[in-house]
């Protein structure tokens, strides 16, 4: 019989270079000393010094040695006692020269090193890719530390300019505000005191021509002839009237119309802005920081720097005509300009990775992802709480006045919430005199505060084609503890057909026992999840259900669609409807007997689609999905049946349900 010295020699070559400078002495007490041998009786491994008693005494000397290895007893068929210097590859292990003659004969076995020599040259091929994917990894981190360092400063150079500017330009509201006051001040003044000139004069010659009436009726009265006829020729002469002209007044004379040119103006300059402010968000917007992947099919939008247009106020003017708010000063744009600089700053505490670490760690990219139909998920961020109008510049206050600020203050009862008595309640993380208008629920400020994310987090792109949804594909079964009695399970529980009679099913809480419908019978945990499913007959529902659903009774809490707790789709060969909590939303489509249903967790939507020679879409729910969901199929319950057909009030062999092997 071959021995085990003979069998470990081919090995030991191969084998001394790897485990060598690993294995230690067993016996080494203190000090661990390097082994030169390993006994295949013993088990052990040895040093220099307490080998010696295998090469003098006469037990020992038969025992066999080979080169040093670590764990010897693993390598040791356990059956033959053998070293394992083989390796077969139809059951993928080690097995010893005996083992090739026994249970392993007709095998592809092949020695350690042959075995080693195949392997090497895969791991070969897979340690250039590796170097390769790690040299283009960091000269990509190179780059992307080149791009943010140069985006650093540039935003930090527009940050300052754009401050600049803007105080000019409110410097020049400003000014115009002081001239508007000073015309009101001096040529209003001039008119006013011209009129009350005119009125003392015509005061003063209604006094005498009172005094003058009063003294001819007094003449009038008197007996005396001699009187009257000296007196009769003065009193008849005509009364001096001076220098003033017949006065005709302007019953509409008003500064209103002063009021709408500064209105006017208010606009124009608004519009102005808004006009500005959207060219300069989209120059900002169109500024791509990085692509993954394949750049023709990034969808638009994720990697921006900044994102979000400024609102417009889209209130009727004619109620800001009809108020008279007086609105206060706005703070200083100081406190602004320092949160700004503490957020670009923010991504020089970015330190480069040490050289010598295996795998970079995630460097955080300043970025806004695009908003998914963004239910609440999707909310914006301001960095404020209120935005005041670029009205309240105009100010009707007295220059020299120091209005207190107000805080937590609202609109007057009545008043316009939009209009010129818009102003900040407190000092905010923005400056709020580089927008126009207050925000509306679903504003996106221009230029938000920036936030780190992973690039883990970022959402693949929405699959568009059929091979893309297949990627997301599961393979679901229906449970039969859930299916009605009517309903007759086959091909692996994967179909379900209507029965006239009922099915021989256990009693069961999960079972349905009014509405023809079935589950799976697992959820669908998933991110993503895609399934296909035919239906025949009448009419069907295919959708998704909490796992809580009401499964007894005959009312809407049970049915597909007709509750809170379930989203379907109807489908007969006439017509299709969208159902979810009795909602029913009809779909103009043609015939669709086969169904491709798409849930998205994170994204939190369910799309449906008919899937033919090409995919077209039908509908898609957005939804905040709190509970684990399950894919659920009603049997005969076609759209604009009613609730007798779904209940089974018809009996037909026809009407089926089928999960799609993809």
């Amino acid at each position: 019989m071959r021995s085990a010295r003979g069998v470990a020699s081919s090995s030991s070559k191969s084998k001394e270079k790897l485990s060598t400078a690993a294995v230690t002495c067993d016996l080494c007490k203190g000090e661990q000393r390097k082994a030169v041998k390993s006994c295949l009786v013993c088990m052990s491994s040895y040093c220099e010094t307490h080998l010696k008693p295998h090469k003098t005494k006469k037990s020992l000397k038969e025992h066999e040695l080979i080169a040093p290895t670590s764990n010897l007893a693993e390598k040791i068929c356990t059956q033959h006692k053998y070293l394992q210097e083989f390796y077969c590859r139809q059951c993928k292990m080690f097995v010893c020269w005996l083992c090739t003659s026994n249970q392993h004969k007709g095998h592809e076995c092949v020695s350690t090193k042959a075995e080693r020599i195949e392997k090497q040259k895969v791991l070969s091929e897979m340690q250039a890719e590796n170097q390769r994917r790690l040299k283009d990894r960091e000269q990509e981190l190179k780059d992307m530390k080149k791009m943010m360092e140069a985006m650093k400063r540039s935003g930090e150079r527009v940050h300052g300019d754009s401050e600049l500017a803007l105080s000019e330009l409110l410097r020049s509201v400003q000014r115009l505000q002081e001239l508007l006051e000073e015309v009101l001040d001096q040529v209003g003044l001039e008119k006013m005191m011209q009129a009350q000139e005119v009125t003392d004069s015509l005061e003063a010659e209604i006094k005498e021509m009172k005094k003058r009436d009063t003294e001819m009726k007094d003449l009038a009265r008197c007996e005396d002839h001699i009187y009257y006829l000296q007196t009769c020729e003065s009193m008849c002469s005509p009364l001096e009237s001076g220098d003033l002209p017949p006065v005709t007044v302007n019953p509409d004379a008003s500064f209103e119309p002063v009021r709408e040119a500064i209105l006017d103006l208010r606009e124009k300059v608004e519009d102005l802005c808004n006009q500005e402010l959207s060219k300069i968000t989209k120059q900002v917007n169109d500024t791509t920081l990085f692509t993954l992947g394949d750049p023709n099919r990034q969808k638009g939008g994720i990697f921006k720097l900044f994102s979000g247009l400024a609102s417009r106020n889209t209130n009727s003017r004619a109620a800001v005509r009809e108020s008279n708010p007086r609105p206060s000063p706005r703070p200083s744009p100081t406190p602004s300009r320092r949160e700004s600089q503490s957020l670009w700053s923010r991504s020089s505490q970015i330190q480069p990775a040490p050289a010598a670490a295996p795998a970079p760690a995630p460097i955080p990219i300043q970025a806004i992802p695009t908003p998914a139909p963004a239910p609440a998920p999707a909310q914006a961020t301001g960095g404020f709480s209120r935005m005041a109008s670029i009205s309240s510049l105009f100010r009707s206050a007295r220059r020299g006045t120091t209005p207190a600020t107000p805080v937590n203050s609202t609109p007057p009862a009545g008043g316009n919430p939009w209009g010129m008595s818009a102003v900040p309640e407190t000092p905010t993380e923005i400056n709020p005199d580089l927008f126009l208008d207050l925000p509306t629920p679903n504003h996106t400020p221009a230029f938000p505060a920036f936030r780190e994310i992973n690039l883990d987090s970022i959402q693949a792109p929405e699959p568009r084609t059929r091979e893309e949804f297949l990627q997301y594909s599961v393979s679901l079964t229906l449970d039969p503890n859930t299916a009605h009695r009517r309903l007759a399970l086959s091909e692996g529980n994967t179909k379900a057909t209507l029965q006239a009679a009922g099915q021989p099913y256990p009693d069961t809480s999960q079972r349905f026992d009014g509405w023809t419908q079935v589950m799976s019978q697992t959820p669908l945990y998933a991110e993503r999840s895609y399934w296909e499913a035919e239906w025949r007959g009448r009419g069907s529902s295919m959708g998704v259900a909490y796992g809580a659903l009401n499964r007894k009774g005959s009312d809407a809490r049970s049915g597909l669609g007709y509750n809170a707790q379930s989203w379907t789709l109807e489908l007969s060969d006439t017509c299709c409807a969208a159902m979810h909590d009795n909602d029913k939303r009809d779909i103009p489509v043609t015939y669709s007997p086969r169904l491709g249903i798409y849930l998205d967790l994170s994204m939190g939507t369910l799309a449906f689609y008919s899937v033919a020679e090409s995919m077209t879409h039908l509908h898609t729910f957005r939804a905040n999905f709190t509970q684990p969901l399950y894919a659920a199929f009603a049997v005969g319950s076609g759209v604009g049946v009613g609730l007798d057909f779904a209940l089974g009030q018809f009996s037909s062999s026809t009407d089926s349900v089928k999960l799609c092997s993809m």
